[in-house]
């Protein structure tokens, strides 16, 4: 529909987010947002994959352990207090998954501490992966998968893409993503990686340098605004997946089998689809 109007689908993007579409293209831009979907963000604690998201009007959900226990609506996002090993997205139609599951005993950076950690560390990333994974695939929704540089490549499969938050730095909010970070994406159901569009790397040391605290592996995790931003332009727009608008049985049969969780639990939990 954007070829339609003479432009392309990042400018009507930016259109919706910044809620200033021009009366010529009100009637165009309504119909490529009609049932939209909802956005789904796994161990997102800042909010800042889903925000471009939640500002063009989706439903999205912020799922994360750090989050209150229960749910709680706040600036257009739902965060959810939750293990994603024990916990079921609620049946929506989505648009778009995004995962970023902790990286603390799997990134190749701490490798030196690995032995000391033990098994258990290791394998409770996995676990957390592995339902990340299961929820992104179960959507049919194009989805997302980021770790910096880890263990993931061996356990599971190399990268589809990687990139430096300052190579997005040019995207609205981007201004401070002036450094370095190796961070890889496993993606699938159609997921577009954007065109890059770089600022220079100012502070390349900015993450290695991170004054010790309390709070120095949540801060060196943040998803970069600008990078963010550029995903959601380069997707908006998709058509919601087939998978998407999968049935209560099916929800089910397969999600919660998954999941090891009593389906009779889940069905007084939630609904079916909508």
């Amino acid at each position: 529909m954007a070829r339609a109007l003479g432009v392309t689908r990042e400018t009507v993007s930016r259109w919706v987010s910044a809620g200033d579409v021009p009366p010529w293209a009100t009637n165009v831009v309504r119909l490529m947002n009609a049932n939209k979907g909802a956005v789904l963000s796994l161990c997102d604690r800042t909010g800042n994959m889903a925000r471009p998201w939640a500002d063009a009007g989706f439903e999205c959900f912020c799922v994360d352990l750090t989050h209150a226990a229960g749910e709680e609506m706040r600036d257009g996002v739902t965060w959810v207090g939750a293990d994603l090993r024990h916990w079921l997205p609620p049946p929506r139609r989505y648009a778009i998954v995004f995962a970023a599951p902790p990286c603390t005993n799997l990134a190749v950076s701490g490798a030196r501490w690995f032995k000391e950690k033990g098994m258990s560390g290791l394998t409770e990333a996995i676990e957390i992966v592995e339902a990340c994974r299961r929820v992104c695939e179960w959507s049919g929704a194009p989805w997302m998968i980021e770790n910096p540089v880890s263990v993931l490549g061996s356990y599971w499969r190399k990268p589809d893409h990687t990139f430096h938050p300052h190579e997005f730095g040019a995207y609205e909010g981007g201004e401070a993503d002036d450094y370095v970070k190796r961070t890889c994406l496993w993606t699938g159901a159609g997921f577009r990686f954007p065109q890059k569009r770089e600022i220079p790397a100012f502070r390349p040391l900015f993450i290695h340098n991170m004054a010790p605290s309390d709070e120095r592996g949540s801060l060196r995790s943040v998803t970069p605004a600008g990078f963010a931003r550029a995903v959601f332009e380069a997707n908006v727009g998709k058509t919601v997946a087939l998978g998407a608008s999968v049935s209560a049985r099916f929800y089910e049969a397969d999600l919660v089998s998954s999941h090891n969780l009593d389906a009779a639990r889940v069905r007084g939990l939630r609904g079916p689809p909508r």
